[in-house]
């Protein structure tokens, strides 16, 4: 059993860096197996079809994001220094991804996509309204309505998050994000809150 599931893990893990650098539709189950140095007939013991192991990756993914941005919103710090921080993960975290990927993956499996972004949208509404109260709390954050915030932000996302506009104006999906993130940021925080948050960027900078 044991073995098993560091097996599933690893196949998980390889497909998953794959299916981002080369997209999904393309990335077939024999290159997967041949980087593997395993049979197809052994990836089909863990997962069924193309489709079930990409919507295993998805699971895969959102256990591993939410485990990393947990860690970072229930941390004794500041807001500011877990906003720096969440920037941080999201940029690396999207730097891994292809638009190609993106696009495969609203063209050819719409339903998983729609679970990602589902989830996407009940994390950044969970999360926001943690951070927007300790940042209300710490004078770092203006008292503004929240909801407003988390669904521009949503909006934002859904613009932003799309291989057309990408390719039009020459933007990896990582930068166009980051630019997105911190322009509301700068709307969201007082003076002081500003001040804290390019000293605290500052110092990541230099690490």
């Amino acid at each position: 059993m044991k073995n098993d599931k560091a097996e599933k893990e690893k196949i998980l893990t390889v497909a998953d860096k794959l299916f981002r650098e080369n997209g999904l539709y393309k990335t077939s189950m024999d290159e997967l197996a041949a980087l593997l140095m395993i049979s197809k007939k052994t990836i089909y013991k863990h997962f069924p079809s193309k489709e079930n192991l990409v919507k295993e990756i998805t699971k895969f993914w959102m256990t591993g994001s939410t485990e990393r941005v947990d860690k970072i919103v229930h941390s004794k710090t500041d807001v500011v220094s877990k906003f720096v921080k969440l920037l941080e993960d999201y940029s690396c975290d999207l730097s891994k991804v292809s638009d190609k990927w993106v696009k495969d993956f609203q063209i050819h499996y719409p339903d998983i996509w729609k679970s990602v972004e589902k989830f996407r949208e009940e994390k950044i509404f969970y999360y926001a309204r943690k951070l927007f109260k300790q940042g209300m709390k710490e004078k770092y954050i203006a008292n503004i309505p929240t909801e407003i915030v988390i669904a521009s932000h949503i909006a934002s996302m859904h613009a932003i998050v799309n291989p057309k506009f990408l390719m039009e104006n020459n933007f990896s999906m990582s930068e166009a994000l980051k630019f997105v993130f911190e322009m509301q940021l700068n709307g969201i925080l007082t003076e002081k809150g500003r001040i804290k948050y390019y000293n605290q960027k500052k110092k990541h900078i230099k690490k």
